[in-house]
């Protein structure tokens, strides 16, 4: 989507940082972790890491899968839950983001980390973005290694500015709407779009917030499904081609996961 970056890069500077020293030992998983994961450290393969406690008013909020599944981030404790937000409607960004995430759930579904980690992207559009519509989506990239989420829109809202990636609806023009390729479902012109700093994050098994990147996400070779790629803008298309820098990749997520929890993701 077209980002907001600085006030996701703000979010750097305004989390409250919780504890010091190297995390490396044994994580309440119980899966070693040697990386140094300091909270504030860069991490080896991009992004940042942190130890922030999520507050209780934040893992409450109730959110649902593409299968109409109810559940919320309180719910994942025990787990590590990789997270990025995106919205169904997104001509921009949010298919190769997808893409994405679907690599890193395979991926993680073929490791040692099978069952340890969930794979989620959690929407920013809740007017829109509903379980029927979640699960048109996702059946684009027939996959059930990661799943989609959604929420009412002001759950959502609430969400999405903890993590400090808050959405704004911004409606197209009617001269926009007219230049943008159509609906991938409904085959009608879009109304409007939600812009979003563009992240991925990791939420530890003891409900805190672990680590975080900014920035496009690069999806080297993973497959975008080919009604979303006609879906695309110009500047979706352009951003395919070579995503815009910063960028973050699987490859990040899965340095980060092996730092907190020592196991190798290849």
């Amino acid at each position: 989507m077209k980002k907001l970056i600085l006030i996701a890069l703000f979010l750097i500077s305004s989390v409250t940082l919780v504890g010091c020293g190297s995390q490396s030992g044994i994580s309440s998983s119980g899966i070693t972790s040697p990386g140094i994961t300091s909270p504030g450290s860069a991490a080896r393969g991009g992004g940042s890491y942190l130890d922030e406690i999520i507050p209780a008013n934040i893992l409450s909020l109730k959110l649902f899968d593409q299968s109409d599944k109810s559940f919320s981030l309180g719910e994942l404790k025990g787990q590590y839950v990789v997270i990025s937000n995106f919205l169904t409607s997104c001509q921009e960004i949010c298919p190769m983001t997808s893409a994405t995430m679907r690599v890193i759930g395979d991926a993680i579904e073929a490791s040692a980390l099978k069952g340890k980690v969930k794979v989620i992207e959690i929407s920013v559009d809740g007017a829109r973005d509903k379980v029927a519509r979640l699960a048109a989506y996702f059946s684009l990239y027939n996959d059930s290694n990661f799943a989609l989420g959604s929420g009412s829109d002001s759950d959502l809202k609430a969400m999405w500015t903890y993590f400090g990636a808050p959405a704004m609806r911004v409606r197209y023009t009617a001269s926009e709407r007219a230049a943008l390729p159509l609906d991938w479902q409904s085959g009608k012109p879009s109304a409007y779009d939600v812009t979003h700093p563009d992240l991925v994050l990791i939420v530890g098994p003891d409900s805190h917030w672990k680590w975080l990147d900014l920035g496009n996400p690069n999806p080297g070779q993973a497959k975008i499904p080919e009604k979303l790629k006609k879906f695309l803008s110009e500047d979706g298309l352009n951003n395919l081609a070579k995503p815009q820098e910063p960028s973050w990749s699987s490859e990040a997520v899965f340095s980060a996961l092996h730092d907190l929890t020592g196991v190798q993701i290849s």
